[in-house]
């Protein structure tokens, strides 16, 4: 077994707020983080310390968000407290999918790096990092920051936000490429592929095929010398490019009326890079995440327990990377 020493996410922590009044844990970084450690200690397949960078504001909804991370095992210490609110994202759900309002100027705006984060940035094993923490200049300069200091895995969410009332964008064509310019990995969405690829100008004619999903990842992968691509699609299942491979999940068979979308790409993140750090066949990576995130859209909150079940088919999962590894 690899024995590692952290996993850090790095941008925005909030409270998803839906149209019921139910509020939970959000944010990509921190719901990435929470199934990284639930995985690790859930299965004891990976020793070392998931860490989520960020901050919250002195109110009632910042110190929930620092007991709810204390009282999973996670720690706060990077967690810092600034003067502005805790951020928070009002949740819009439809079938299959989901709208978001966001709340400017919040705390995880204004992410600053300790002096013990250089540290972190230097002895940890893999970073998980987004789009969205990125709309201020000051979270935008922190984050590359880290990023650029990590020996390792650097795995870009792309998570691209658009608010649903206003309409405005959370990201731009800079932020991404230069976000794939540090990443060796990225997973976006079918809808965030052609948007990236638009924006950074690949949406050409040429690329207008029957297989045109597979050529704009591999454009992409190529682009930027990245490991591997991954491509999620909701009810289609997912995708996934590296170097000489490229691998498919089936459609789910979900009922998508019962489908709670929010935070299911953050567990598939979670599933896709702890697989990869155990060094397991990407096709078992894959179905990591696929289980991963086929559980979490069965639940409202982002971040729910994995139940027995789910552990069984992970512990499973695992024999047999570890065949193949041996073979």
């Amino acid at each position: 077994m690899k024995r590692t020493t952290c996993v850090v996410g790095i941008g925005e922590v909030l409270m998803d707020v839906f149209e019921n009044g139910e509020a939970t844990l959000g944010g990509a970084p921190l719901n990435v983080i929470f199934h990284f450690h639930h995985l690790s200690t859930a299965t004891a397949l990976w020793q070392g310390e998931a860490v989520i960078l960020s901050a919250v504001g002195s109110d009632p909804s910042g110190r929930y968000i620092r007991s709810a991370v204390a009282t999973a095992g996670i720690s706060t210490d990077y967690l810092a407290e600034v003067e502005r609110p805790t951020g928070s994202a009002l949740v819009f759900e439809s079938e299959g999918g989901a709208g978001f309002e966001i709340l400017p100027d919040v705390a995880w705006d204004y992410i600053r790096l300790s002096d013990g984060a250089s540290d972190l940035a230097l002895q940890c094993d893999a970073v998980v990092f987004g789009s969205l923490a990125q709309r201020s200049e000051v979270s935008r300069e922190s984050i590359r920051h880290f990023v650029s200091q990590v020996n390792g895995h650097r795995l870009f969410d792309v998570n691209l936000r658009r608010n649903t009332t206003s309409g405005v964008a959370g990201y731009s064509a800079e932020i991404i490429a230069k976000s794939l310019e540090l990443a060796t990995l990225a997973k976006m969405n079918d809808w965030e592929l052609e948007e990236v690829c638009s924006l950074l100008g690949f949406n050409s004619e040429s690329l207008d095929s029957g297989d045109r999903t597979r050529l704009l990842m591999e454009r992409l992968r190529e682009e930027f010398s990245l490991d591997a691509v991954a491509v999620t699609r909701g009810s289609k299942g997912a995708l996934l490019a590296s170097r000489g491979k490229y691998l498919k999940l089936p459609d789910s068979g979900l009922d998508q009326s019962l489908v709670h979308p929010v935070g299911a790409g953050d567990s598939f993140v979670a599933g896709l890079l702890f697989g990869i750090m155990q060094e397991w066949a990407l096709e078992y990576c894959l179905e990591l995440a696929n289980i991963l995130s086929s559980w979490v859209v069965r639940n409202v909150s982002a971040t729910p327990p994995l139940p027995e079940s789910v552990l069984s088919k992970i512990r499973g999962l695992h024999l047999k990377a570890s065949m193949m590894t041996l073979l």
